[in-house]
């Protein structure tokens, strides 16, 4: 992926899109609204709700408080797509990606982006100062609240017939405590509100296909206007991959492995029995390497990382012990795998790449 691609958001929230993927065939998207994000002091956070009890950060950029809709891209099954808080009625024209402090588009390369990590499967929106006014265990124990009843709510629904799923209406949970929830089973998202002074709220919703890192862009009108914010969960996309094959991999050892597919897609691998020097692993990564392993091999790379890789140690097709993720970076990675068998002559190393990745384009409009 470019630096600066992007999911075609005018055709997002745009009603009834349907789009052709070579890959997951006809698609369709409509937009729905997920409730208005009040935001007292303008400073947005976009991140996983589940991280809000850890001092994350705001945008550099900040809009006039207010109150404002939240709109979501939504398709096939009730994927989201993108999330969007709209601050005025102009279509945007141009997009430029929303940064953090300390965050600079000029220390990025290739397809690196500044986003948000997901590992509640859900992203959120919410104003600092909400934030700020909360001590960290507050917001522990009402995200997991949040989140515990939105859960219960779409397993009660999972149980029950297709018309009680279809017109179950929003549900709102009030405590003396100043717990003020409105769950929409429909849309998947929760609405907390936060800060009863205000009425600053977060909302929340499901992340694209789950875990992940989704950067965020704002928006601009013609008159260079603020006219959104909108987080891209990477669903519409066409992505191609490449499956890239090397016998005898063995030959490779202590050098740089040669092939042409690698030299396409801009990738550089070394094969070694060493761990790379800029790789610092935790004890406790240490402590799950298996005891006297007979083989170790590690791949360092350059560039792209591959989606999968898989190392046939030979003929005898032992298991590898475990494999390894080295942490990234820059765009560097490594791959580190025990075995507890000497690697043979015949070893095979297999990896798939993602070679192509470009936003889909809508191809006609539901009537």
């Amino acid at each position: 992926m470019s630096l600066m691609a992007h999911t075609n958001f005018l055709a997002a929230f745009e009603p009834n899109q349907v789009y052709e993927s070579l890959t997951e065939g006809r698609i369709t998207s409509d937009v729905v609204q997920a409730g208005d994000l009040v935001l007292p002091s303008g400073r947005i956070i976009a991140c996983d709700p589940g991280w809000l009890w850890c001092d994350v950060a705001p945008f550099t950029r900040t809009v006039p408080p207010g109150r404002y809709p939240v709109l979501l891209s939504v398709v096939d099954y009730w994927t989201i797509a993108c999330a969007m808080v709209k601050f005025c009625s102009q279509s945007p024209v141009r997009w430029e990606m929303a940064l953090r402090p300390s965050e600079d588009l000029a220390e990025l390369r290739g397809n690196q982006f500044f986003g948000y990590g997901v590992d509640a499967g859900m992203g959120c929106f919410v104003d600092a100062q909400v934030v700020e006014r909360r001590s960290a265990k507050e917001w522990q124990r009402l995200v997991y609240r949040a989140c515990e009843q939105m859960f219960e709510l779409q397993g009660w629904l999972a149980d029950r017939d297709l018309v009680t799923q279809l017109t179950y209406p929003s549900q709102q949970i009030i405590d003396p405590s100043g717990f003020n929830l409105t769950l929409d089973p429909d849309t998947h998202t929760f609405n907390l509100t936060l800060d009863p002074d205000t009425e600053g709220n977060a909302i929340a919703f499901s992340s694209g296909y789950g875990d992940g890192s989704y950067a965020s862009y704002w928006g601009f009108t013609a008159d260079d206007e603020l006219a959104c914010l909108v987080t891209d969960f990477g669903v519409l996309f066409e992505y191609i991959t490449q499956d890239i094959e090397i016998e005898a991999v063995t030959r490779f050892l202590e050098k740089s492995i040669e092939h042409p597919d690698l030299e396409r897609l801009e990738v550089a691998i070394r094969l070694s029995r060493h761990r790379p020097s800029w790789v610092q692993l935790s004890d406790d990564s240490l402590n799950d390497r298996p005891s006297n392993p007979d083989c170790i091999v590690v791949l360092e790379g350059q560039g792209r990382q591959p989606w999968s890789v898989y190392l046939e140690a030979g003929d005898r097709r032992f298991a590898e012990l475990r494999m390894m993720s080295g942490s990234i970076e820059e765009d560097r990675w490594y791959r580190e795998h025990w075995f507890n068998e000497p690697l043979q002559a015949n070893a095979v190393l297999k990896m798939t790449f993602t070679a192509e990745v470009y936003p889909l384009q809508p191809v006609t409009t539901n009537p």
